[in-house]
Order: C-alpha cells, then sequence, then structure tokens
C-alpha cells in the first residue's frame, strides 16, 4: 500500500497532499497517532532502531498547534526515526492554519504532509487507521507483487541501523518475530512481535535445537501456539553462515518464507555483516529501545558487567582514524555518525585520570559520572550529547569535559541568578576572569600566559573586578556564584 492508495480510502475523502509529493508511490508499512507533540519529550526517548520506518502519523499538533518552531523540531525528529510523513487533522479547529514553513521543511525532507479536510471536527483518527490497517493485513498473503517496492524501501533506509530497522518493517508487516543468528545458534539481530515476547522467545531457541529447514514447527508457550520456522540464509558474498528463526501464530505461507527470507539476504548484502557482528551498535541500539536482556547479554560477551558501575565516555573527532584513546579504554565500543561512545565498568586503577593531558587538539572527550544500571545508558548518552556544544564555547581551550564540567553547565539555565557581569564590567575584564576561573583553574600564571599579559596585569584587573562586584574570590559562595555567571555570559551571549 502507498500513499495514493492511502488517499484513495473513503475515510481519506478530500483530503490532499500539500507536500511531499514526489513520495506519493512510497510504500507506507503502517499508522500510527502522535499524540504528545511536545518535542523535549520525544527527543528523550529511546527509539533508535525502533520505529518501524515509512509509518504515517496522524496528529492535530494539539499542544503546539500555534509553536512553528516546535513543528519542525518534531516534522526533524521523526524524520531521524524514518518516518515517511504526517497526516494533518483538524486545522482551522485547533491548528489556526499550516505555516508555509512546515510546508518548505517537509519538502526539504522529502516527507509526505497530507491534509484533511478543514474545520471538520468529525474526522476521526480510527477511521483512517482501520481502513488502512485491514488493507495493509490484506496485502501480507500477496507479498510478490510487493516484493520490490518493499526491497527498495529498506535500501534507502539512512544509517546506522538499517538491518535492524529493517527487521522492524518485516516484523510489524507479517506480525512475526524474526531471529538471525550465527553457525553456532547466538542470537545476532532480532524483533519481536508483540516486542515483549524477545526473552521468552531467546529462551526457547536456546532450549531447542532445531534443524534448518523445518518449517511452521508448533511450539506452545504461555497456552498460545507459536510456528517456528529455521532456514539457511544464502549469503555467498559475505564470510559466515547465518540463519534465520521466524515464529508467527499462524503456519507461515511458502510465498510470506521465501519473501521474508529474500528481503533479509537482500538486506544483509545491502549493508554488510559488520551490523550483525557488531556487537557495539547491537548494545547501544539495545539500551536505546529498552531491550535491557539483549543488552545484558550483548555487555557480558563484552566483559562488561551491569549490576556494577559503568562510566560513559564520548568522542568527538575531527579525523577519520579511531582515537588512541577509546581503543585503549576497556569496554563496548560504539561509532555513530560523528561521535563515538565507550562504555565499561568503573576502574579503582584507571579512573579518567588517562585525560589529564591535553595533548589531542583535534579531539574532545566528554565523560559520564558514575552510574548504574543498563536502564541509565541511554539518558546518559542524552545528557552528553545535549551538553557537547555549550561546552566548547563555554569552555573553548579544553578538550577534555568531566562530570563536573557537565553538571556545571546543566546547572546554568537562563533561570540562573545572576549579578549583571556587563553592568559592572567592561569586556576585558569579564574576558579575563574566564579566563582565569574557567580555562586556568585560576592559576594567575597560565592565564597571563594564555591571554599574552604580564602577571602583574592580570593581578591588577582581578582586584579590580572584585571592587567593582563588591565579591570576595576567596569565599566559596561567592566563587560559585561567579563561576555560573560566567558561564551564563558564554553559554548565552
Amino acid at each position: 500500500m502507498n500513499v495514493q492508495d492511502i488517499l484513495r480510502l473513503p475515510s481519506m475523502k478530500e483530503a490532499k497532499i500539500i507536500a511531499g509529493e514526489s513520495q506519493s508511490q512510497c510504500l507506507v508499512t503502517t499508522i500510527t497517532v502522535l499524540e504528545v507533540s511536545e518535542p523535549s519529550l520525544y527527543s528523550q526517548m529511546p527509539i533508535k532502531g525502533e520505529y518501524s520506518g515509512n509509518e504515517l502519523v496522524l496528529t492535530s499538533f494539539a499542544q503546539i498547534a500555534k509553536n512553528i518552531e516546535k513543528q519542525l523540531e518534531i516534522v526533524s525528529i521523526l524524520h531521524q526515526h524514518n518516518q515517511l510523513g504526517i497526516v494533518l487533522y483538524y486545522v482551522g479547529l485547533i491548528m489556526p492554519d499550516v505555516s508555509e514553513k512546515l510546508i518548505e521543511k517537509m519538502n526539504e525532507l522529502n516527507m509526505v504532509l497530507i491534509l484533511m479536510p478543514v474545520n471538520r471536527i468529525d474526522l476521526r483518527y480510527s477511521e483512517v487507521i482501520s481502513e488502512a490497517l485491514s488493507y495493509i493485513n490484506e496485502e501480507e498473503n500477496e507479498l510478490e507483487p510487493h516484493l520490490d517496492i518493499l526491497i527498495e524501501t529498506i535500501r534507502h533506509l539512512p544509517p546506522p541501523n538499517q538491518i535492524e530497522t529493517a527487521l522492524s518493517i518485516l516484523s510489524d508487516k507479517f506480525k512475526c518475530s524474526l531471529f538471525i543468528k550465527s553457525r553456532e545458534e547466538e542470537v545476532l539481530l532480532s524483533k519481536t512481535w508483540p516486542r515483549s515476547l524477545d526473552q521468552s522467545l531467546r529462551e526457547i531457541i536456546a532450549e531447542k535445537n532445531t534443524a534448518m529447514g523445518v518449517k511452521n514447527s508448533p511450539i506452545e508457550f504461555n497456552q498460545i501456539y507459536y510456528f517456528q520456522t529455521d532456514v539457511h540464509l544464502n549469503l555467498t558474498a559475505v564470510e559466515n553462515q547465518y540463519y534465520l528463526t521466524i515464529f508467527k501464530k499462524e503456519p507461515l505461507a511458502e510465498k510470506q518464507l521465501e519473501g521474508i527470507k529474500t528481503i533479509i539476504e537482500k538486506t544483509i548484502k545491502y549493508f554488510g555483516e559488520e551490523q550483525l557482528l557488531n556487537t557495539g551498535q547491537q548494545f547501544f541500539s539495545a539500551c536505546q529501545t529498552g531491550d535491557y536482556h539483549t543488552a545484558d547479554l550483548l555487555a557480558q560477551k563484552e566483559g562488561v558487567d551491569g549490576s556494577r558501575p559503568l562510566r560513559l565516555y564520548c568522542f568527538e573527532r575531527q579525523t577519520a582514524k579511531r582515537s588512541e584513546r577509546n581503543i585503549q579504554l576497556k569496554g563496548i565500543y560504539y561509532k555513530e555518525r560523528n561521535l563515538e561512545w565507550v562504555i565499561g565498568n568503573v576502574s579503582e586503577e584507571v579512573p579518567y585520570a588517562a585525560f589529564s593531558l591535553n595533548d589531542l587538539p583535534s579531539e574532545y572527550v566528554f565523560i559520564s559520572g558514575e552510574f548504574m544500571g543498563l536502564s541509565s545508558v541511554s539518558s546518559q548518552m542524552n545528557y552528553i550529547e545535549t551538553q557537547i556544544e555549550d561546552s566548547k564555547r563555554v569552555f573553548p581551550r579544553k578538550h577534555y569535559f568531566y562530570p563536573e564540567d557537565l553538571y556545571l553547565l546543566q546547572d546554568v539555565t537562563q533561570e540562573t541568578a545572576s549579578i549583571f557581569l556587563d553592568r559592572y564590567l567592561e569586556e576585558e575584564l569579564i574576558d579575563t576572569l574566564a579566563a582565569f576561573f574557567l580555562d586556568c583553574n585560576e592559576n594567575i600564571n597560565d592565564t597571563a600566559h594564555l591571554l599574552f599579559l604580564h602577571n602583574n596585569t592580570i593581578k591588577y584587573r582581578l582586584k579590580r573586578a572584585q571592587e567593582r562586584l563588591g565579591l570576595s574570590f576567596s569565599h566559596t559562595a561567592s566563587r560559585y556564584l561567579l563561576i555560573k555567571n560566567l558561564i551564563y555570559y558564554r553559554k548565552y551571549k
């Protein structure tokens, strides 16, 4: 079912495409609802690798109906997770009108924007959902005519988790659970339907050594029968052998099996078997999607104990070569875009003293505090990511950012109590204070060297700043307030 097919549904009468018309022939895998439209909530959700891709999202932007900037932000978030487009309801009632900025943004991202008839309160999400899903479900047994479209959709999935996203698409479309295994029967990637079955089905795989080629073998689980099928994947171009296990509540038709098998084989060939063997990618993806059972298994495989204190390192580099630093760190490694992550147990022998020397100017290192539990990995990643640009802005001469630095940055918000630095001090004095407190650890010699000034000049400026502000730099509370205001100055000015 493509976008044009959706528009032909009776429930979509008088609806029209107002952006992304070039995508009208694209496959629609499913329909979902965007009930909460506040971007800050969605940016924290652990959904990487989980959204099935090519979904149409029904929404009225109720919470942000008059906030165009937040609408644009939501669209960008949906695009990051491979969503096909939006069906917009209740324009003229909840949302005054459709902004030209929104239309331009969706055209830029090649996302479909379908406008439902305006000023209509009688329209219901359920009608479109019911009709569309009924149509999509009917296609399950008629895979062959849609096989090429589905393969082409998957081939254009953005990195880094294309194979995992492809499994999500297939799992949701055919209402089945998919496990890609190694020759040693180790589960490398999986997507279950429903998602809550993952651990239980893994246990069944571990307990039952089913011969390859056995189709629709009945398995009883929680008084429900599933049919298990095990097949060998034909991947002549790759080095290792891989196998596919499928669980479905109804017997799998031969055409369905061949179609799913073909798609997965092509997907692995397109994107490379390294995605199957990349423990780091699988671990972080599992943490981000809330699959902590899988994450724990992968952590154990790499010698990381999820029950002990953990620390996360993030590297941002200007060069393409992997850092010597993160190679030396013991833990799980993952690269996404320009960021590299390493997670490991906190070491008493080497805490993070290894990063005391600022000898790699092309590299930035961000270090989390200690934390417990794999459930905190995703929030720690988000915490660091949101601080990266501010870190470099507030501490322009630093390349290593410790937990204390990140805490201070988070602590300073636009609501921070101000002592109005720029009201009492000229720019040269503020810059001197910032260099002294933020860049040089309150060392006069280092500050003088950094600013190309004499030590006495620095001492004079510090004394003058104290007098004008009416603060004592030796008083702990005063220093803390001053440092927060210097961070505020660099962060927001």
